[in-house]
This record gives structure tokens, C-alpha cells and sequence, in this order.
């Protein structure tokens, strides 16, 4: 029976014996393979003696005060080597990984999220450890539910639905965006002075796509207050609503982040309405059943903290 056979047959060897024979191979020499393992020679001997009674075969020789491998043996010894080496590249691959000296952390966040909210995290964690790299999966947050729930990213940043159990998944706060009506400066009657949300539902109303959270927040705004939503546009990211309202499209729901600049310089106005308007929470997802690397899990401290 070839040894290869004889592998097959002795699969419940003790893996302990390999790491015996291995280094003995390696140097040719039982004592010095009993120095490097920190045991005795004759521990050595008999590891040998086990394991070559175990597979039924001779893996050593004596030529002279030297042993060498028999040709069962070096079969064995290149098969073993490759074992090794490969174990040796492993502890090496998560010793890198430990240090956060390799790794990728996969994320999904909305673009408004993302460049809002997330990029100056990303500029500190990359300065801190430059060779951990991080993907961004920019989709609206339902999506980016869903990608989380699949196991495709480490880490969802979202607007959260106050209606949703986000079942299998562990929420963590991060912080809260304020929304806003705006409008363009031409549009006098909506600016600089306080109206009713009934008001605003006579004009073109600019906002995301239905499947967002932040379209489900303002739908059930309106129907709080017994009115029925009807967008005139609807649009995939805050940044085209706001370029839309530039373009006296329309009345815009908008994160005020988003609007700020804009505001700033008068491109557009803020609709002061009588009834509060909802702010979006935004949180932290990750999935109770598939862990977090190491890399991932500090960069949740970072953004948690």
C-alpha cells in the first residue's frame, strides 16, 4: 500500500506527531529537532516510532552517525513542508491582520451618509492605519439592510425606520439629522415667515424615492397631519432635490446638512412650517451573526465612540 493510502487510512494520526516528524526532516538531526521543540531527544525517537508505526512505513535511516529520510519518507517530508508553510503563511496573514497591518471593512451608507457624515471617520481611520482598506457600498439604507443581512458588508450606516425591527441585527446610535423644507428665493410667499404644512402641499413637492427612509418619514409626517403626499419629483440623493430647488423645481425635503451651504448663500430659502417636522436618527448596524474582523470592530469603536 502506497503511503498516500496508508494517509488515507491513518487519518486520526495525532497532528502532534506530524510537527515531530517535520522538524526532525528538516534538519536531520533528532537532537537539534529536540532543542527547536523544546523537548528531549528521546521524545523525538519516540514520536518517530508512533508515527511510523501508525502509517506502516520507515521514514528514517542510519548512514553513519546520520540519519537520512527513506523514500517514504521525503514523500511525506514534501507534502508536510507544504502543510507547514502554508500554516506558517497563515499565523502570519492574522498576525497582520491583528495589527490592522492588512484587512478590508465593508460598509454601507447613502451617499448623504456617506459624505456627510462618514468621510471624516474614514480620513482618521486611514491615518491611523493606512493598510486597511475600506469599501463603501453606497445605497439607500433599506438596501444596504439587505446587504448586511446577506453577510456582503460588515457594517450598516442608515437612516433608521422607527417601524422597523431590524430583526438579526444589532443597533447602535450615531446621530441625528434634522430635516427641512426649502425652496427657491423667488418664491416670496414661502419665505421668511412661519406657514402651515397645508400650504405646502398646494406646490411641487421635490423628494427621495419611495423605497427610502427618508421618504417613509415624510410620507407619515403628511399623513399625521391627514394630508396625502404627492411628489411632483422624485430623486435617488439629496444632492440632485437640491440641485432641483436651485432650479425652482419645486419644494425640497431635505436633510439641513445638505442644505447648508446653499442656505448660506441665499441659492435657497428654509420653509419655516407651524408643525415639527421629524428628525431622521441615524444608526449603526451590524449583524449578530456574523462577527466582526478585528479591523471592522475598531472601526465601529471609532464611529460609536
Amino acid at each position: 500500500m502506497s503511503t498516500e493510502s496508508q494517509l488515507k487510512h491513518n487519518s486520526n494520526v495525532n497532528f502532534e506527531l506530524y510537527k515531530f516528524f517535520y522538524h526532525a526532516a528538516t534538519v536531520l538531526n533528532f537532537s537539534k529537532a529536540a532543542e527547536k521543540l523544546h523537548v528531549t531527544q528521546s521524545a523525538v525517537s519516540q514520536a518517530i516510532k508512533s508515527l511510523e508505526g501508525q502509517l506502516g512505513v520507515n521514514l528514517f535511516y542510519r548512514q553513519g552517525r546520520t540519519i537520512r529520510l527513506t523514500y517514504e519518507g521525503e514523500m511525506l517530508y514534501e507534502h508536510i513542508e507544504k502543510a507547514f508553510n502554508f500554516i506558517i503563511s497563515a499565523e502570519n496573514s492574522l498576525s497582520s491582520i491583528k495589527s490592522l497591518d492588512e484587512g478590508t471593512i465593508f460598509i454601507g451608507a447613502s451617499d448623504t451618509i456617506s459624505r456627510y457624515h462618514l468621510i471624516s471617520y474614514i480620513k482618521q481611520f486611514n491615518s491611523q492605519y493606512p493598510r486597511v482598506k475600506i469599501s463603501i457600498n453606497n445605497r439607500p439604507s433599506p438596501k444596504s439592510v439587505e446587504l448586511l443581512k446577506t453577510g456582503q458588508i460588515d457594517i450598516a450606516v442608515i437612516n433608521v425606520n422607527p417601524n422597523v425591527p431590524y430583526e438579526g441585527l444589532i443597533s447602535h446610535d450615531f446621530t441625528m439629522m434634522e430635516n427641512i423644507f426649502i425652496c427657491h428665493p423667488s418664491m416670496h410667499h414661502l419665505c421668511g415667515q412661519r406657514i402651515k404644512l397645508q400650504t405646502l402641499n398646494k406646490e411641487p413637492i421635490i423628494c427621495l424615492e419611495e423605497y427610502s427612509t427618508t421618504r417613509r418619514i415624510l410620507h407619515d409626517f403628511y399623513s399625521e397631519h391627514h394630508l396625502v403626499l404627492s411628489p411632483s419629483f422624485e430623486f435617488g440623493s439629496a444632492e440632485v432635490i437640491l440641485e432641483a430647488v436651485k432650479a425652482n423645481m419645486g419644494i425640497g425635503f431635505i436633510n439641513r446638512i445638505v442644505a447648508k451651504e446653499a442656505i448660506e448663500n441665499k441659492e435657497v430659502c428654509h420653509i419655516d412650517i407651524h408643525e415639527r417636522i421629524p428628525k431622521t436618527k441615524i444608526g449603526i448596524l451590524t449583524s449578530k451573526s456574523k462577527p466582526l474582523s478585528i479591523a471592522a470592530q475598531t472601526f465601529l469603536s471609532l464611529i460609536s465612540s
